[in-house]
């Protein structure tokens, strides 16, 4: 026959006592935090699945933080572009009175007014959105545009560069006039620094799958570029009149000839037919700012679509990582009143074996 002692009795009780208390806490802290696990070792295949869950909703929200950033942008360009377009047609009508023979007076207030009215399209276009110029491409530390006595710079480039402006000049390099082909390899020179400010980019993650290639470069089609070249927009250069191609500098440069009429509202004839040009020339470099603007009104469409995908896609994730990291609260609620009446039970247990004093004690 087995003899049982009251020590072996208080060692069984003890240990059966400490079991419940400890799954009553923890099915009360289940209940409290609605965690499946707190620590890996609980369950290292469901741990994984949160980390790898949890590590993709945080990139979800990093992604959906940088396009709600970058659309807001877009909207501050949008509304900028319009204005400038508002300019435009005030500029448009002015110039239309311009070329209807006014009096001297009145030309000569008009050509005020114009150049007014590039100088205020250029602060239209220095706008910032935060901290950072709207339309300085990738540049947007700093001022990209500034009107200089009628000539209209980006980044401190000349807009408007053609071979005059090399012509009779001496070539520092060779101490003589330049020639023909350093006057061409100089416009295309130009012509090539222009097209790398229009195209810069500004590549940020939106959730396209950012992919760098051999040489540590992003993909574009893994990213969102984010730069607007204020220059990609206007256009640059002249053309083979030597007239400019962006429509700030012809309003200046209309502004600037009619300064010039006389009293009776003459202009000398080259000036007259200066004029007359520079007017054709303005509603067809508006022509070609509308079309580059519908080109950034694609990317903001583009943006926007992403951003409801982003949405969506941050919605699934956490409904992922709510099943993968919580448990049915109905269950945990169960578990936890099992595991309650279980202690309940061992007290009851004791109260049977254990003397008054002990109980005292263990209260």
């Amino acid at each position: 026959m087995m003899r049982v002692t009251t020590g072996g009795t208080l060692r069984t009780y003890r240990g059966n006592l400490a079991k419940s208390t400890f799954n009553q806490f923890q099915a009360m802290n289940t209940v409290l935090t609605r965690r499946r696990f707190n620590t890996f070792a609980d369950d290292p295949a469901l741990a994984t699945q949160s980390y790898r869950i949890h590590a993709s909703y945080a990139r979800n929200q990093t992604q959906q933080e940088t396009s709600d950033s970058i659309i807001k942008k877009f909207e501050a360009a949008h509304s900028s572009l319009d204005a400038l377009s508002s300019q435009y047609r005030v500029a448009l009508n002015q110039a239309e009175t311009a070329q209807n023979d006014p009096s001297g007076g009145a030309l000569t207030a008009l050509g005020r007014t114009l150049s007014s009215t590039a100088d205020s399209m250029v602060k239209t276009l220095n706008a910032k959105y935060g901290d950072k110029f709207i339309f300085a491409g990738a540049d947007g530390a700093n001022v990209p545009f500034e009107l200089k006595d009628g000539e209209l710079y980006f980044r401190g480039e000349k807009v408007d560069y053609s071979a005059k402006d090399l012509e009779g000049q001496i070539n520092p390099d060779t101490g003589a006039p330049y020639t023909q082909p350093e006057i061409e390899a100089w416009v295309k020179q130009r012509d090539e620094v222009f097209k790398a400010m229009s195209d810069e980019a500004t590549y940020v993650d939106i959730g396209l799958g950012l992919t760098l290639d051999e040489n540590e470069n992003v993909i574009p089609s893994t990213a969102f570029n984010s730069a607007i070249s204020g220059i990609g927009l206007l256009g640059y250069g002249v053309d083979d009149q030597g007239r400019p191609n962006n429509m700030i500098s012809i309003i200046a440069k209309l502004g600037a000839i009619y300064q010039q009429a006389g009293e009776d509202g003459s202009l000398p004839k080259a000036l007259e037919d200066e004029a007359e040009g520079l007017f054709g020339k303005m509603q067809s470099s508006f022509t070609e700012f509308n079309t580059n603007w519908s080109e950034l009104e694609t990317r903001a469409e583009l943006l926007k679509s992403n951003d409801t995908r982003l949405s969506d896609t941050g919605y699934t994730l956490y409904e992922q990582f709510e099943a993968t990291d919580q448990v049915d609260l109905a269950d945990a609620l169960t578990t936890f009143a099992y595991a309650q009446y279980s202690y309940n039970a061992a007290l009851r247990v004791g109260n049977s074996i254990l003397s008054q004093s002990f109980l005292d004690y263990m209260k």
